[in-house]
């Protein structure tokens, strides 16, 4: 806070900007999660002839940074599971495929959909769906830890991503998420809860982005979703939650 208090010291000069387009650029670095582009235009906002109170600059800083990350993670966190949505989940998942890349480690991702969600909400309700997708959020937090990222994508489609450097890793995370998903039906006198999942592995000797990830994660669920659907297909080949 040291140099913003300093800025503070600088003559006050007007903006040429409105205030209107302030806070449009404002809300747009919000969504983009941009915190440098809402700073500065926070500094401007507050340096201009829109200011008309007598806190100290900092302290007035200080609060409207508040709004911004709150803005931004209205921006990035899904409302319904409280998970990241769609633009969080790339995001943060950017950020850990370059930091495994960085440090030479590997990591796999899950693309996760709910069985029969559509049909759920059609014979109970759509309060029954949400409380099955809240689950759904419920067992992958008590599978992936803290520093993985997790997201709802969209509708009944979740994501995970986790560093892993045991070969053994995936299997395991395979089996812990069956296990959980079972507790989880006993414990619960609802909806049934099935989930179809795929996998795509990160290798940091390969380019490879979150988005080329989930687009094979993506084919694999669908496979594992099928053989389910064709189980006395025995050409039929995936894993299976639920």
């Amino acid at each position: 806070m040291g140099a913003i208090a300093n800025d503070s010291a600088a003559p006050q000069r007007p903006t040429n900007a409105s205030s209107t387009e302030i806070a449009k650029r404002l809300s747009a670095a919000a969504i983009d999660a941009d915190e440098s582009i809402a700073r500065q235009m926070l500094a401007t906002l507050l340096r201009g002839h829109v200011r008309r109170s007598d806190e100290p600059f900092p302290s007035q800083l200080g609060v409207l940074e508040h709004l911004f990350l709150t803005l931004r993670s209205m921006a990035l966190t899904d409302d319904l599971t409280n998970l990241y949505n769609r633009r969080g989940f790339l995001r943060a998942g950017t950020q850990l495929l370059s930091a495994a890349s960085r440090d030479r480690r590997g990591a796999l991702l899950f693309y996760v959909d709910v069985d029969d969600l559509k049909s759920i909400n059609d014979s109970a309700g759509h309060a029954a769906g949400d409380s099955v997708l809240t689950r759904t959020a419920q067992v992958l937090r008590a599978v992936f830890r803290d520093s993985d990222v997790i997201g709802r994508l969209g509708g009944d489609e979740f994501a995970a991503l986790a560093c892993a450097t045991d070969p053994n890793a995936c299997n395991r995370i395979l089996q812990r998420l069956q296990e959980t998903v079972a507790a989880n039906n006993l414990s619960r006198a609802e909806s049934f809860l099935s989930l179809s999942v795929g996998f795509a592995q990160f290798n940091p000797r390969e380019q490879s982005s979150i988005s080329d990830l989930l687009r094979k994660a993506d084919i694999a669920m669908y496979e594992n979703k099928l053989a389910k659907l064709l189980q006395l297909n025995p050409k039929a080949r995936g894993r299976s939650c639920g």
